[in-house]
């Protein structure tokens, strides 16, 4: 594994996954060398991925907990991140001014 292209919360993520009840997928997205074209998707693929959309440089994916290392060892991958929403929801509602 390539601890190097891992974010933050991918490798927090990686460590407490052997904790976690199941298998359940992480949603993540790499960033690839270049505009991913059929061959870097293929290699993705193969490290146990599964791709969703590409924006620029950018591929949305699936990957299992024990596939995330393999990932980081395909040579296109520059960067892995877990995909997170930019605002996560609090439960609680805003404060009227």
């Amino acid at each position: 594994m390539r601890a190097d292209k891992l974010g933050s919360a991918a490798r927090r993520a990686l460590s407490n996954a052997d904790e976690a009840l199941g298998p359940t997928p992480f949603q993540v997205l790499i960033r690839v060398k270049g505009e991913p074209g059929e061959e870097q998707r293929r290699q993705i693929a193969e490290a146990g991925a599964r791709v969703g959309l590409a924006a620029g440089d950018v591929l949305t994916a699936t990957v299992a907990p024990g596939d995330l290392g393999r990932l980081t060892e395909v040579d296109c991958v520059a960067y892995v991140e877990l995909s997170e929403p930019l605002h996560p929801e609090t439960g609680a509602w805003p404060q009227k001014q």
